[in-house]
């Protein structure tokens, strides 16, 4: 069981890869467009690519507040949803959630990388902690539930 705060942007990105690393069946990422986690990055991108391959029946979720420039900065992302849309989704939150301020990555509800404040890096970062993590993963399950629009990997919505 680990339990870190977290304060710059480096440690955030070097966070999120570990969780990469650590989940093996569900991953939950709410964030605001994913420019500070890294995913750019090819190693970064690599290490989500492992996930999924590690397990067949893996699972990526995606809620974003803002999803219009996924085509442009996460290219590699996109053909990913459109190669594994039986695994991995991305949605955009509804205007009635866009007021939320923070961010969080949550692994088989056991690790977590919480961001409280999108303009800022500070975060807390848990390791193999349920009691911890739970309530994240119950979170993303609430913005999930909620009326999100799903993003769609090519212009139009077709392959």
């Amino acid at each position: 069981m680990t339990y870190i705060i977290h304060e710059s942007w480096k440690d955030l990105q070097t966070s999120f890869e570990q969780i990469l690393t650590r989940a093996s069946q569900e991953l939950c990422i709410f964030d605001d467009d994913l420019t500070q986690l890294g995913l750019r990055q090819a190693g970064c991108f690599g290490l989500l690519q492992t996930f999924l391959a590690r397990n067949p029946r893996a699972i990526l979720r995606i809620a974003l507040r803002r999803t219009g420039r996924l085509h442009q900065d996460h290219p590699r992302l996109v053909r990913l949803v459109a190669s594994q849309s039986h695994r991995v989704e991305v949605r955009q939150i509804p205007n009635t959630l866009q007021h939320l301020r923070d961010a969080f990555t949550v692994a088989d509800r056991l690790h977590t990388l919480a961001r409280f404040e999108l303009t800022h890096p500070r975060a807390a970062f848990i390791l193999d902690d349920s009691a911890e993590s739970t309530p994240y993963a119950q979170r993303f399950s609430e913005i999930w539930a909620a009326p999100c629009t799903p993003f769609a990997p090519t212009q139009m919505g077709l392959y």
